[in-house]
């Protein structure tokens, strides 16, 4: 592993002079009197100052001592400290600082305050109830004698700071830590000759950062929060663009959802209709309804159906008001779990329905990929990669993941014209050599649209030549159009086959559909692609091919040691069908008593191949089986360790024999292999080396699968 790069001591120095000269640049016209004022006093300190506030801004704590300043980087911390006293940038306790500063102490100094000021306190109280109640007790005056030869004092101009990084970086964030991830190597920027303002106007960076705060307050927050948030919600900044309305319609939908909760349901009607989110207007619908006022209902329906905000509020107004007001009997959910395909699979698939579908459809023949949300938003990132990412001012900063143009919904007016040229091509099936340059260029490069994955090149590749153009075409204009709103709920798989291409949403028991699902499987639909929401059932399956693995390791860590010997056994109806065993080259030694324990010399593994030869072979023979193992963890992590080391997905549903047997035949005085073997007369000649001690667990999973059927 490559060694993280040595920062120097006041890197963070570096970093904050750095956000504020790019925030200058670029938000100049955004910034009122109390940044100007703030960046011009900041730059007239001197460095160590400088250094000294900086730390402070970084750390969570809002009060600060002396003791809390000791940075062997900054050498003469008491007179920066007077500098910063005297340039406005630290100050003392005020009495609106009392509580939080009671908060900061530990209880044992809270004890000691209050034997101090002879107030009766009670060991058994909660730290809570001990700053309140020394709250009311204690006069702030005194308080502060009680500190005097341990002062305190807080940065100033905190708010001020919090503006300006949520400039930079679009969201609230209390430090720089992106710089240092960055300097280190662990997160990619995208370094660009120009960058675009994330917002319009001052009005609309004060309406984001004032919003944003109060939807961060929320979470988590008690009644007590909430119903200050609702007194004070009409006196935040108006909203005045189609971001800060969205943030705006979030926090007045959650204090509805607050309301609703505590059954005040004439308030949480009140926030949820000045909401303009679908989400809002559907619990207004609910709540009405429930409450026999149908009339109210039955027109806010009416006006959702002839202006839906997107496909998921036109397909709720269109079920509700067909269910509840034409006598329709079932939802369009029921009727859609209806009509599509049962899929029965082995028990042993519970909780993995996806998986199981796919092992069904490859039974018919299908060549069947797993790509949920992963082959739409790819298709649109690459086609359109350019515009979103290459134009000038895509990006707001280096640290952006998704462009300009997607968060503020202007992609589809800033770039009409390349958007039409380029679905042309598609409608043509002349864009899969543009897409596929684009994921060889840039597909390993993190970005907010999509993600992508080793194979998708090939996925994307094989799609395009079967799938039809023009639908195609049509569902990646719809996501030109709104692609917040289409970059997820699309089905779980791909299947793909001499008719052409099918896409099925996968459901196990219980599972719901969502509605963002059905408008993805109806937008689907209407582009003309084959779709279906496929339930699967478990039952056992006598006809389950099981594949009984053993392995032999350099040691017991799979992240930090490697696989010796596979050992492999194929089993259908309680027989042996196929067999499978190969040393391994771990590309490290052998550990003197793993030789010991298992047999497995350096000298024996030195010509084996090494894992990435066999592990195509390996793969093939454990295709449509089910993992089993005796400890089935420590095997399937290793070989799930081994396959993530080669970028490649290892998935199967998996049996431990040693849960089993312990299930199946409780008692016993122990469940290792040996035992077992030794307790059933199970022939185990060669005991720690793979095949071996696969074979004797297969013997297991016959008297395992016996008990199962007669079950």
């Amino acid at each position: 592993m490559r060694p993280f790069p040595v920062l120097p001591p006041t890197y963070y120095h570096s970093h904050f002079m750095e956000m504020l000269t790019f925030v200058r640049e670029v938000y100049g016209a955004l910034l009122g009197d109390a940044e100007t004022a703030f960046l011009s006093a900041f730059e007239a300190l001197s460095p160590e100052a400088q250094c000294v506030y900086i730390r402070m801004s970084n750390r969570k704590r809002a009060i600060f001592t002396r003791a809390d300043l000791d940075y062997s980087e900054i050498h003469h911390i008491d007179l920066s400290l007077q500098e910063l006293h005297e340039q406005g940038f630290v100050r003392g306790l005020s009495p609106d600082d009392y509580r939080t500063c009671l908060d900061g102490l530990t209880r044992p100094a809270l004890t000691d305050l209050a034997r101090a000021y002879e107030i009766e306190v009670k060991s058994t109280w909660p730290k809570a109830r001990l700053c309140d109640h020394l709250h009311g007790q204690l006069s702030f005056e005194d308080f502060l004698a009680a500190l005097a030869d341990t002062p305190r004092f807080l940065p100033a101009h905190r708010e001020t700071v919090g503006f300006l990084l949520y400039l930079y970086f679009g969201k609230l964030s209390g430090n720089l830590l992106g710089f240092t991830l960055r300097d280190l190597g662990v997160v990619q920027v995208r370094q660009k000759d120009s960058y675009q303002a994330r917002f319009i106007s001052r009005e609309e960076a004060l309406g984001g950062y004032a919003y944003t705060r109060q939807l961060r307050a929320l979470k988590g927050a008690t009644p007590k929060a909430y119903l200050a948030a609702a007194d004070v919600v009409t006196d935040l900044p108006p909203a005045t663009t189609e971001f800060t309305q969205g943030l705006r319609d979030k926090l007045l939908h959650d204090l509805g959802r607050f309301f609703e909760r505590q059954k005040d349901n004439e308030r949480a009607v009140e926030f949820y209709a000045q909401s303009g989110l679908f989400e809002s207007q559907e619990r207004v619908v609910r709540m009405l309804y429930a409450q026999d006022d149908h009339d109210r209902a039955r027109t806010l329906l009416e006006a959702m159906l002839d202006a839906p905000v997107h496909d998921e509020a036109f397909i709720f107004a269109d079920d509700f008001y067909r269910r509840k007001f034409n006598g329709k009997r079932t939802s369009v959910f029921t009727d859609l779990l209806r009509d599509g395909p049962l899929i029965e699979a082995d028990d042993l698939y519970r909780g993995l329905p996806e998986l199981a579908a796919a092992r069904h459809y490859e039974a018919q023949g299908f060549d069947v990929h797993h790509v949920e949300n992963g082959l739409w938003p790819a298709l649109f990132g690459l086609l359109f990669w350019d515009e979103l990412f290459e134009s000038e001012g895509a990006l707001s900063s280096g640290f952006d993941r998704l462009p300009v143009a997607l968060r503020d919904r202007t992609f589809q007016h800033k770039f009409a014209e390349a958007i039409t040229q380029k679905l042309a091509l598609i409608e043509r099936g002349d864009a899969t050599e543009i897409i596929l340059d684009k994921w060889n260029r840039h597909g390993a490069e993190e970005n907010g649209v999509f993600y992508g994955w080793p194979g998708l090149g090939d996925l994307i590749a094989a799609f395009l030549s079967v799938a039809p153009p023009l639908s195609v075409r049509q569902v990646l204009e719809a996501m030109t159009q709104d692609f917040h709103g289409l970059r997820d709920g699309f089905p779980d798989l791909l299947l793909m086959g001499p008719d052409g291409v099918h896409f099925v949403e996968v459901k196990g028991d219980g599972d719901q559909v969502r509605r963002h699902q059905l408008a993805r499987l109806n937008l689907l639909k209407t582009a003309g692609f084959a779709v279906d929401i496929a339930r699967v059932t478990f039952v056992p399956d006598p006809d389950q091919i099981y594949v009984v693995v053993d392995i032999e390791t350099t040691g017991g860590r799979s992240q930090s040691e490697r696989v010796t010997e596979i050992g492999a056994v194929k089993i259908q109806r309680g027989e042996i069908i196929d067999t499978w065993q190969t040393l391994i080259n771990p590309e490290r030694r052998i550990p003197a008593f793993i030789t010991e324990l298992t047999g497995i010399t350096n000298a024996m593994v030195r010509d084996a191949p090494v894992f990435a030869d066999i592990a195509d072979d390996f793969a093939a023979f454990m295709k449509g089986g089910v993992f089993v193992a005796h400890n089935v963890n420590f095997d399937y992590g290793f070989l799930s360790q081994e396959f993530r080391g080669l970028e490649r997905p290892f998935r199967y549903p998996k049996l431990c024999t040693v849960a089993s047997m312990r299930k199946h035949f409780p008692g016993l005085a122990a469940y290792g292999l040996k035992p077992l073997s030794r307790e059933f007369n199970i022939d185990l000649r060669n005991h720690h080396r793979a095949m071996s001690d696969a074979l004797a667990a297969a013997e297991l999973l016959r008297m395992v699968n016996a008990k199962r059927a007669g079950n």
